[in-house]
């Protein structure tokens, strides 16, 4: 019996190495392709900031080592609302336009699309994410380019979409 127990810890050990060799392999893809397609490298060294980012706007959902790159929307709020891009979701939180709070998490994202609509005689564009179960979130933030943004998420989304199969 100790020896099966000694195999499956072993077992387990390895998964967890390869899930953690997996996910840092995915997060400098996603840095690479950051850079790559909003040409800056993001700013991460407010750690009051990335903790209020990760607090406030990604729910306590993911940690501060998950972070890819924060779109800030506040006036004064470090970080309070506004866009985080993690190794394993897009979250938001702002109160304009028709953009409210969410979680999206990549492996969920069936497809992006922009909507370009008019309300009133003023132009209203949001980033739509259709979901895989029937859900749709809508990006409105101004301080973001709708189009880059969608070219990020449909890499970020295709990542996850590979099938990997574990070999013993």
């Amino acid at each position: 019996m100790n020896e099966y127990y000694r195999m499956n810890y072993n077992a387990c050990d390895t998964l967890k190495r390869m899930e953690r060799q997996k996910m840092s392999g995915i997060k400098s893809a996603l840095e690479g392709k950051f850079e790559e397609i909003f040409e800056y490298k993001p700013w991460l060294e407010d750690t009051s900031w990335v903790r209020n980012a990760v607090d406030y706007i990604c729910q306590g959902n993911s940690k501060k080592e998950d972070v890819i790159a924060i779109i800030d929307t506040s006036i004064s709020s470090k970080g309070k609302s506004g866009l985080v891009l993690t190794v394993d979701s897009v979250c938001v939180k702002d109160s304009t336009n028709s953009t409210t709070k969410f979680i999206a998490k990549y492996e969920d994202i069936d497809y992006t699309y922009i909507n370009e609509d008019r309300f009133l005689g003023v132009d209203i564009t949001a980033l739509e994410l259709n979901m895989k179960y029937g859900t749709q979130y809508r990006i409105s933030l101004d301080q973001i380019s709708k189009r880059i943004l969608m070219e990020y998420l449909d890499y970020a989304s295709s990542l996850y979409q590979e099938d990997d199969e574990l070999e013993w």
